[in-house]
C-alpha cells in the first residue's frame, strides 16, 4: 500500500480497479487472499489449498472434488458432464475478473496457477482468490511505479500477457489435469473455456458505455489464430424492440444443458439452429429490465 496526503494507507491500485469493475457487475470481482489465514491440506478440514498443488499433484483430491460437484448438480453418472460442470464453476471465478480488467483497465491479473488458492470445506471449492495482487500494465498506467505492477511496452504485449496467464499458465494445465484425474473430456472442457470467455464480453457489452471497445477486443480475442479458442465463438450484436445485446454463437458444446434441471440449451449453443438461437437472444433482451 501507499499513503495518501493525510498519511493513511491508500488502497492497492489493483483493489481499486477491481472495485471499479465490480460496480458494473459483481461477477467482475476476485478477492485477494489474506495470507495470514492458515492453509489446510487435510481432507475434511476447512481451509485453503494452493491451485498449483491441486491441479498438478493431488489427482485423488481433484477427482473427489469433481465427483462431489457432479453429485451436487445431479450429474455423477457422467464424468464428462461432471467435469464440465466443475470447470464452468472454476472458469466463472477467473474469466470475469481477468477479461474485465483487460478491457476496462488495460491491466492483466496474474491468474497463473502459482498465484491462485481455493477456499474449500473438504468437499467442494467455495471460493477462489489471488495470492498476490500482481498485475501487468502499460507504461502510462497511473500505477506503473507500484512494486506489484509489471510493465509491458504496448497493447500487443499486454494481449500476449493475457494469453499467457489465461492459457499457458492456467487452462492448458488445468484441462489436462481434469482429464487425467477425473476423465473429463478435453474437447468439452475447452468448449467450456471458450463459452466462459464469451459470456464476459456479453456482460461487458451490457455494462459499459463504450460497446465499440468490447466488440474490438472480442473480435481480436476469438479471431486470433494462435489462440486455443480461435473461431470457437462468433459474437454478434442483436437488436430487439429498441434493446441491444452482444451474443455468442458457439462452435462447440460445453454440456451445460446436461447440468441444468430444465435441460435447456445455452442461447448460442451449437445444438440450436441459428433461428432458435435468435429466438433465445430476443427472449434474453425482453427479460432485461
Amino acid at each position: 500500500m501507499t499513503s495518501n496526503e493525510k498519511g493513511r494507507p491508500s488502497p492497492h491500485p489493483l483493489v481499486e480497479s477491481i472495485c471499479r469493475a465490480a460496480d458494473l457487475n459483481d461477477r467482475f470481482t476476485i478477492p485477494i487472499r489474506d495470507l495470514g489465514q492458515a492453509q489446510s491440506r487435510d481432507e475434511g478440514r476447512d481451509g485453503w489449498i494452493e491451485a498449483e498443488s491441486l491441479f498438478q499433484s493431488e489427482d485423488e483430491r481433484l477427482r473427489d472434488l469433481v465427483i462431489s460437484y457432479g453429485h451436487n448438480q445431479g450429474t455423477t453418472e457422467n464424468r464428462h458432464v461432471a467435469g464440465s460442470s466443475f470447470i464452468v464453476a472454476y472458469l466463472t471465478r477467473l474469466t470475469y475478473p481477468l477479461i474485465s480488467q483487460y478491457v476496462l483497465e488495460n491491466r492483466i491479473l496474474d491468474v497463473s496457477l502459482s498465484n491462485l488458492a481455493f477456499s474449500t470445506n473438504g468437499e467442494r471449492i467455495n471460493g477462489t482468490a489471488l495470492n498476490r495482487p500482481r498485475f501487468a500494465a502499460l507504461p502510462d498506467d497511473r500505477a506503473s511505479g507500484h512494486p506489484d505492477a509489471q510493465i509491458v511496452p504496448d497493447q500487443a504485449a499486454l494481449y500476449g500477457r493475457l494469453k499467457d496467464r489465461l492459457f499457458d499458465s492456467n487452462f492448458e494445465l488445468v484441462v489436462p489435469s481434469l482429464h487425467r484425474a477425473a476423465r473429463a473430456s478435453l474437447k468439452v472442457s475447452l468448449n467450456a473455456v471458450a463459452s466462459s470467455c464469451a459470456q464476459v464480453f456479453h456482460r461487458l457489452y451490457e455494462s459499459t458505455a463504450e460497446p465499440e471497445i468490447i466488440m474490438r477486443r472480442a473480435g481480436d480475442f476469438f479471431g486470433d489464430p494462435s489462440s486455443p479458442v480461435y473461431r470457437q465463438v462468433s459474437m454478434e450484436v442483436i437488436e430487439h424492440r429498441g434493446k441491444w445485446g452482444y451474443f455468442p454463437r458457439r462452435a462447440g458444446c460445453c454440456l451445460w444443458w446436461r447440468v441444468r434441471e430444465s435441460k435447456d440449451y445455452c442461447s448460442g449453443c451449437i445444438l440450436l439452429s441459428r433461428e432458435e438461437q435468435d429466438l433465445e437472444f430476443r427472449k434474453t433482451l425482453e427479460d432485461q429490465a
